[in-house]
């Protein structure tokens, strides 16, 4: 019995080795230790642990992949959506920033001048003449030649205008080349070249701005005494190449200078160039671009028809026999789809007959797309194609034509405002001024809305000194409404980016949820395997104890019926 008893323990003994060398091998291990120990209990207990882990997992995450491509999908039209937006936003600005929707002034003879439109600028009724009589150069000097070793001490040069003066410190040891880094690193308007003459010497030569007030003079001390220039007198070591001089032209008759031969202050709304000088005037009108604003018109009915059709797409309810939009709930594209309805009857123009795009032939049709009524739209063109053209194109005017606005019109809200109480003191110069009631900042000529003003970043400039109120007026155009409709939209806040960050969020949580579940599912199984390892111990076990009992049995079975005979 003790022999027998420990034969049972020594075979227990085995199987909890085994049973422990299978709780810390992997899992690829303890699924063929439990193949080998499910031949005590009879079962399989390695396919049952996968059967019942993947009845745990697999609904939830089933669940969860459902889940993961419905925002994937959402993602993904809410990309297309915003790409649309952008597109539209991007061609619309590309027009009008190239000027192909603005009607541009023209010239009679390009060689001698040049002329665009400035945005904002309305140059219909443009017409004049301009006689170039000299071009503004700028002052050019250069010293003598200087053998290519030569090396300077320590010493200053001094600059001198009509503006002030700026000193350039120069090192010692400095060559030629080291002078002119120090001049040019110094950026107080003067441009320094080291040339080279065919006999190898090297000349500094020192350029200045465009324009009569721009010639200066140069004084050196210490180590560079020997470069130096006095423009009154024309006399110094180093020589004048070029002199300093204005532009004289002849505008409409009347003598004007400019100290560049590029400026915007001459016409209104037009920058103008000069190439060369003319003995005739050049002739200075307009062309409209009524061709243009028409095709884009139509290219704006069909591009925003594209962008509503994917809203409504995704944006769909569903029906008993249709799919709902994977956008159905998202208020963020709803909030841009109500925007862009109203578009149509937004006021862009505050000057023409026409304010709206629905006053030129553009309506809404009952799914919400554009329609273009051509007819309508010719007649609007042939009728006033100025304030056609206003609506695409931002612009900014006053009712006072002493009163000019020099901001930039993209610094400001779209609006109209009322510039009041205008007052200046004995000498003309301004005291004060109001805009839509509020206090506005003096500075010289200038008069800038406040930071808390509706129209803050507006500059305007006033003439004179009878300026006493004037209405400015700032229109975004359908390009405007449109930019600000996509700023607005995909801000820091914006509906569109609101939708993003929902959506990123899901796909954090799906991601947290399904790193939660394989650790779930993980320690289920290790705990399954746990737990079917000792059920296969214990019925191991349990037939050695039976083989035993069994031997003992046959044992005194045969014992007895040995003694019976």
């Amino acid at each position: 019995m003790t022999s027998s008893t420990s034969g049972v323990t020594s075979t227990s003994s085995s199987t909890a080795a085994t049973t422990a060398a299978a709780t810390t091998s992997s899992s690829s291990s303890l699924s063929s230790i439990l193949t080998t120990l499910g031949a005590g209990s009879g079962l399989d207990t390695s396919n049952l642990v996968n059967e019942l882990v993947a009845a745990s997992q697999d609904p939830v995450q089933e669940q969860l992949d459902a889940q993961s491509t419905t925002n994937s999908n959402r993602i993904s039209a809410l990309g297309t959506i915003t790409s649309d937006l952008s597109t539209l936003n991007t061609s619309l600005a590309s027009l009008i920033s190239g000027g192909s929707l603005l009607t541009q002034p023209s010239v009679s003879d390009t060689s001698v001048m040049t002329a665009t439109a400035e945005t904002g600028s309305r140059l219909s009724n443009l017409s004049g003449s301009i006689q170039v009589k000299q071009l503004a150069q700028a002052q050019s000097i250069s010293t003598g030649g200087y053998d290519t070793s030569k090396t300077f001490d320590a010493g200053s040069l001094t600059f001198t205008n009509s503006y002030g003066s700026a000193t350039v410190s120069i090192d010692a040891g400095s060559s030629l080349s080291d002078v002119a880094k120090a001049i040019n690193k110094k950026q107080a308007g003067f441009t320094a070249t080291v040339l080279t003459q065919s006999s190898g010497q090297q000349q500094l030569m020192v350029t200045g701005m465009t324009g009569d007030a721009y010639g200066f003079s140069i004084s050196g001390s210490g180590g560079v005494s020997d470069i130096n220039y006095d423009k009154s007198s024309n006399s110094g070591s180093m020589t004048s190449n070029v002199a300093a001089q204005d532009a004289k032209l002849s505008y409409n008759n009347v003598d004007v200078t400019r100290s560049s031969n590029t400026f915007d202050d001459l016409v209104s709304g037009v920058s103008i160039t000069l190439k060369s000088t003319s003995t005739q005037p050049v002739t200075l009108g307009s062309t409209r671009q009524t061709a243009n604003v028409r095709q884009s018109i139509l290219n704006f009915v069909d591009a925003y028809n594209q962008l509503y059709s994917d809203i409504s797409t995704n944006t769909a309810l569903g029906t008993s026999s249709t799919t709902a939009g994977v956008l159905a709930n998202d208020s963020g594209v709803r909030t841009l789809k109500s925007s862009l309805n109203n578009m149509i009857n937004q006021k862009l123009s505050s000057n023409g007959t026409y304010s709206t795009l629905g006053e030129v032939g553009v309506s809404i049709n009952r799914d919400g797309t554009l329609s273009a009524d051509t007819t309508q739209l010719d007649t609007a063109l042939a009728n006033d194609p100025d304030s056609v053209e206003a609506l695409f194109n931002p612009t900014q005017s006053t009712s006072n034509s002493a009163v000019s606005i020099t901001s930039s019109i993209s610094k400001v809200t779209p609006g109209t405002y009322k510039l009041s109480d205008v007052t200046y003191d004995d000498s003309g110069n301004i005291t004060g001024a109001k805009l839509n009631g509020k206090d506005m900042l003096v500075s010289g000529k200038s008069l800038i809305a406040s930071s808390d003003s509706p129209a803050a970043g507006l500059v305007l400039k006033i003439s004179g000194s009878s300026v006493t109120d004037s209405t400015i007026s700032i229109d975004s155009g359908v390009g405007g409404a449109v930019n600000q409709l996509y700023k607005n939209m995909t801000a820091t806040g914006g509906a569109l980016t609101a939708s993003s960050n929902t959506y990123s969020k899901v796909t954090t949580s799906i991601a947290k949820k399904e790193t939660d579940l394989t650790s779930k599912m993980t320690d289920y199984r290790t705990r399954l395997t746990s737990q079917f390892t000792a059920m296969n111990t214990a019925v191991s076990g349990y037939k050695s104890t039976l083989s035993f009992l069994k031997q003992q049995v046959a044992l005194w079975t045969n014992s007895s019926s040995s003694s019976s005979s």
